[in-house]
């Protein structure tokens, strides 16, 4: 049994507790909205815009035979860099305002997805962090049509869709991408378990994430005002 074989059955574990969340249960009985998915699009934005620099980062811990992994793990950190675009772009073609958001703040459920792989990488085992990728690459793949015939059912169009229809095609690719990955990088039972640990984190986080803007989208509150340390952001 090889590597992508052994972590499957977690993943299909993972993303049925994903898919029992409170979102994605919105989602398929039409309780999910526009204002809703607008609220959605704007945290995507904010954790997309980081993935890029954060598998980047991920690849100054490769040594020795691991090595042969930094040029597909930067290939692929590239292929990630516009998807906050995308997720702005949708945005705008719901209406929504965009043109303050790179400089405001994300939600809270939000700033947690963004910095746990850095705390995988940075504090615990960075190999652990291919369970934040494995989530975020294999969820679409297994999903995205799903959810794009969910929004559709609620009228939002395909012009808003933009993200979920690159996610379903170029996320096929990077699949194919982490079995390389999963074979070199994951020597060790400690490795599988921390990337079975961080697969799990990641969707727990991801799912707090979406209920966390349904609430902000309910609560009809003003996100938070630009604070100078993201001015630049």
């Amino acid at each position: 049994m090889n590597m992508m074989q052994r972590l499957l059955p977690y993943f299909n574990a993972v993303l049925a507790v994903f898919e029992n969340s409170t979102a994605i249960a919105a989602m398929s009985n039409q309780t999910f909205s526009i204002p809703h998915y607008k609220a959605v699009l704007r945290e995507i934005y904010f954790y997309t815009r980081d993935n890029p620099q954060i598998q980047a980062l991920a690849a100054i811990h490769f040594k020795g035979d691991d090595r042969r992994m930094v040029k597909p793990f930067l290939r692929h950190a590239i292929s990630e860099v516009g998807h906050d675009t995308l997720a702005l772009n949708d945005l705008a073609a719901l209406g929504g305002e965009v043109t303050n958001t790179p400089r405001e703040q994300p939600l809270p459920s939000t700033i947690s997805l963004v910095a746990f792989p850095f705390y995988q990488i940075q504090h615990l085992n960075p190999v652990g962090y291919l369970g934040y990728l494995f989530f975020l690459e294999f969820t679409p793949v297994q999903a995205a049509e799903r959810y794009m015939a969910y929004l559709s059912r609620i009228g939002v169009p395909a012009t808003a869709q933009t993200f979920l229809q690159e996610h379903a095609k170029v996320d096929m690719q990077h699949t194919k991408w982490m079995e390389g990955y999963g074979e070199t990088l994951i020597r060790t039972e400690a490795d599988f378990d921390s990337v079975i640990y961080s697969m799990q984190v990641t969707g727990a986080l991801y799912a707090a994430m979406l209920e966390g803007a349904m609430r902000h989208a309910d609560s009809r509150t003003q996100p938070s005002r630009p604070s100078i340390e993201l001015a630049r952001a």
